[in-house]
């Protein structure tokens, strides 16, 4: 299924779609806006583990715990989605997703307005492509995976389940993107090359050969030099 329309507003829609999101953080509150104001979706309350319940509600609206989600938000009557980091290498996010799916929700798609999303190019299930994001033709994204403003998916490229690309990613063709792997800001991968599952990958790298699962690769970070700003030649 082409995941463009997952999710999004219809032109002339007059139904309203529920929403519980997973997750009480930062992240919890960007989806809660764009679901507000870019799609049908009305936004019920969030849901997170009761460990971490730390008020009763999140924009004002209610917060319950994850393990009751089903008493307060049928799975019949709302959708969900999974609004969580990529804390333990994704392994959190992968787990609720997997729960929900077990306790049979519907999930939600957020592909922003401002993205293009080719019409080969085929989506799963609690996907997200920010805006100015472009997902190229033939590309296939897994479920639960997040693919950040700015980033581009070239074309023939896998985006395996649970997998999180932040800002700014560049990926040329057919580059794969295991399970659970993370892409940092501004990372750029050449065509062909394999990302293994559960790798990390830091912000500014450059990849131009295949990486190995559970592998860390990080850019050095800018350095200061000897010299004070307003010596600076702008």
């Amino acid at each position: 299924m082409v995941g463009r329309w997952l999710g999004t507003a219809s032109a002339g829609s007059v139904m309203t779609k529920r929403l519980v999101i997973v997750g009480n953080g930062q992240m919890a509150e960007v989806f809660h806006s764009h679901f507000t104001h870019s799609t049908d979706f009305r936004v019920a309350g969030f849901a997170v583990d009761r460990n971490f319940i730390n008020a009763d509600h999140l924009v004002g609206l209610p917060v319950v715990p994850f393990e009751e989600v089903e008493s307060h938000f049928a799975p019949g009557s709302f959708h969900a989605f999974v609004a969580i980091g990529p804390v333990q290498n994704n392994a959190v996010r992968a787990a609720r997703f997997l729960e929900l799916r077990r306790k049979s929700y519907r999930f939600a798609n957020f592909i922003s307005p401002q993205a293009v999303v080719s019409a080969t190019a085929t989506l799963g299930e609690n996907v997200t492509v920010g805006p100015l994001a472009i997902v190229s033709p033939w590309a296939r994204i897994g479920n639960n995976v997040l693919v950040g403003s700015a980033s581009c998916i070239g074309h023939h490229c896998q985006v395996h389940s649970h997998a999180f690309l932040t800002l700014n990613v560049v990926m040329a063709g057919s580059v794969v993107i295991g399970e659970r792997a993370f892409i940092g800001t501004g990372a750029v991968i050449r065509d062909n090359v394999t990302i293994g599952e559960g790798s990390v990958i830091g912000a500014g790298s450059t990849i131009l050969g295949d990486v190995e699962p559970n592998t860390v690769y990080a850019s050095p970070g800018a350095k200061p030099l000897p010299m004070r700003a307003d010596q600076a030649r702008l």
